[in-house]
């Protein structure tokens, strides 16, 4: 005798019961093959809110909604571009108080309508469209060397990745405020600095003795890169006072 008041979510499955993908929910294994983020950490961004609770089916067992795999994708945008887990939640949440709400679009706001980021390779027409790159700025960029030569793909096809494409709406953001490419040009003559600063984060990344969810590499870059951005905007503060007010 089956409950007609039964509230379990209905669970499409295979022919060997496995719960399908298609049914729109996932385990959380599944969750993390998709996007490459372990369990632990998805268990801990939903612990800190960065990522909204699942839905419990048992009290060890979740199920997560098939848009968690583009929550987390857009996370680890984020996180390629220097924000750590506090400013995240922030932009994932759509806190309006928030100045990061302003300061990083949505992917909405560089994609064309209903097309979202590619989760894979990127091809080169893609990474344009979503970057808001022209031809021009783009060449200039890539014989820099300030964005990576696109590698090839799956398919063949040369391709860019999710880090090069946060640097080139970076680049495109910068542009579009007026500020002249012999100006982003001198980047180059900081690599020097880049690479101090690198070395400095691959001491801290093989000095980490403690294994657990918040020591994963991807956080202590975070909690690297706020360090940096903290050090700079005091710096920031002497060399330009005015910096947050600026004439108009």
């Amino acid at each position: 005798m089956t409950s007609s008041g039964n509230n379990e979510i209905p669970k499409s499955r295979t022919t060997s019961g496995i719960l399908s993908p298609d049914a729109g929910i996932l385990a959380v294994g599944e969750l993390s093959k998709r996007t490459g983020v372990t369990t632990a950490t998805i268990n801990y961004y939903v612990r800190i809110g960065v990522l909204p609770p699942p839905r419990k089916t048992s009290r060890t067992r979740a199920l997560y909604p098939a848009d968690f795999e583009s929550r987390i994708n857009k996370i680890k945008a984020l996180q390629a571009a220097g924000l750590n887990l506090k400013g995240i939640k922030q932009v994932v949440n759509g806190d309006p108080t928030s100045p990061l709400a302003s300061a990083i679009p949505d992917d909405r706001s560089t994609a064309p309508s209903g097309q979202p980021v590619p989760a894979g390779p990127i091809s080169i027409a893609d990474f344009l469209t979503q970057s808001g790159l022209d031809d021009d700025l783009y060449d200039k960029l890539i014989s820099a060397g300030l964005i990576r030569r696109p590698r090839t793909g799956p398919d063949g096809a040369p391709a860019h990745d999710r880090r090069d494409l946060a640097a080139a709406r970076a680049f495109s953001r910068l542009t579009s405020s007026g500020i002249e490419y012999s100006l982003l040009e001198r980047h180059t003559e900081y690599n020097p600095l880049s690479k101090a600063e690198a070395l400095f984060l691959a001491e801290h990344l093989s000095s980490s003795t403690r294994r657990t969810s918040t020591s994963q590499p991807a956080n202590l870059v975070a909690a690297f890169d706020s360090i940096r951005r903290y050090l700079r905007s005091l710096q920031l503060d002497e060399a330009y006072p005015d910096w947050r007010n600026p004439t108009t």
